[in-house]
C-alpha cells in the first residue's frame, strides 16, 4: 500500500510539471502569434503608405498611434484578440529623390508586457527620375 501511494505521488508530481509545460507552452504560443500579427500589421501600413503619392509623404516626426484590433471567430461573429497601436514617419534621405518609411507597432500582452516592433523601407520619387 506504502508503494502504490509513492507511485501515486510520483506520478502525481509527474503530471503536475507536464501541465505546467503545457501552460507555458500555450503563452508562448500565444506570444509568438501576437508578435506575427504585429509584422502582418506593420507590412500591411508600409504598403499603404508605399502606395500614397510622393507629396503625402510629407517628413515629420512619428505619427498618433492608430488602434488596430485583430479579431478571432468565436463563433458570434468574432471578438477582439489584441489591440496594435501603428505609428510611423517619413525622412527625407536625398530631398526630392528618396524617403524612408518606418512602421512602428506596439502592444500589450495579457501578462502585461508592454511589447513592439518596428520596420523599414524607403520610397524612390519616381516622377523625378
Amino acid at each position: 500500500l506504502i508503494e502504490v501511494m509513492i507511485a501515486f505521488t510520483i506520478l502525481g508530481v509527474g503530471l503536475l510539471a507536464v501541465a505546467g509545460a503545457q501552460v507555458k507552452s500555450i503563452q508562448g504560443s500565444q506570444n509568438g502569434r501576437h508578435l506575427t500579427q504585429g509584422a502582418l500589421v506593420a507590412q500591411t501600413q508600409i504598403e499603404q503608405l508605399v502606395r500614397s503619392s510622393w507629396t503625402s509623404l510629407v517628413p515629420a516626426g512619428w505619427t498618433a498611434p492608430i488602434a488596430v484590433n485583430t479579431q478571432v471567430d468565436d463563433g458570434n461573429g468574432g471578438a477582439t484578440e489584441q489591440t496594435y497601436n501603428v505609428s510611423w514617419q517619413f525622412v527625407d534621405l536625398t530631398p526630392s529623390e528618396t524617403r524612408t518609411i518606418d512602421v512602428r507597432v506596439t502592444w500589450t500582452e495579457s501578462n502585461g508586457r508592454n511589447r513592439s516592433l518596428a520596420t523599414s523601407t524607403i520610397r524612390f520619387n519616381r516622377k523625378n527620375l
